[in-house]
């Protein structure tokens, strides 16, 4: 009866043994530098403070693993005469194909931005968790990529 249990318990601690080794090396591939250019009509200033005297035009998103998400916050004013609405597109994936696993949101409401008004905004950038993007970390060796955050301003 002991037999059993010892093949057990040494199956056991090999598997974790095997598995830990396994993440490990994976863990290289994991973590990405990334950032990306922020672009926006003249009329629309994209800022790092409230007040709105900190131009911003570039985020660094740090490093992120997939499955994570990061956030940062900006602060957007219209700079314009006329009222208008925000738009969010991203262009200039580098790797192209990270675009496939990556994807940039923002919780701006649809509302008008008035002249002079400024909005504080949260970009949210998420990574798949899935396999195939590990997969595709592995097998391009991607350390970094990067991206153009883009404003649009429509009246």
């Amino acid at each position: 009866m002991l037999k059993p249990l010892i093949v057990i318990v040494i199956f056991s601690v090999l598997i974790l043994f095997v598995s830990d080794a396994l993440l490990g090396q994976f863990s290289s591939l994991r973590l990405i530098g990334t950032g990306g250019n922020i672009q926006s009509p003249p009329n629309i200033g994209v800022y790092q403070d409230f007040n709105g005297t900190s131009p911003v035009s570039y985020v660094d998103w740090g490093s992120i693993e997939p499955g994570l998400t990061r956030n940062v916050t900006i602060y957007i004013r219209n700079e314009g005469e006329v009222k208008v609405d925000l738009s969010l597109d991203t262009t200039d994936w580098k790797p192209t194909n990270i675009s496939n696993y990556m994807n940039l949101t923002w919780d701006y409401n649809g509302a008008a931005l008035f002249p002079s008004e400024i909005a504080q905004i949260e970009l949210t950038l998420s990574s798949s968790s899935s396999s195939d993007f590990i997969r595709y970390l592995a097998t391009y060796d991607v350390k970094e990529f990067s991206f153009n955050i883009v404003i649009n301003a429509i009246s």
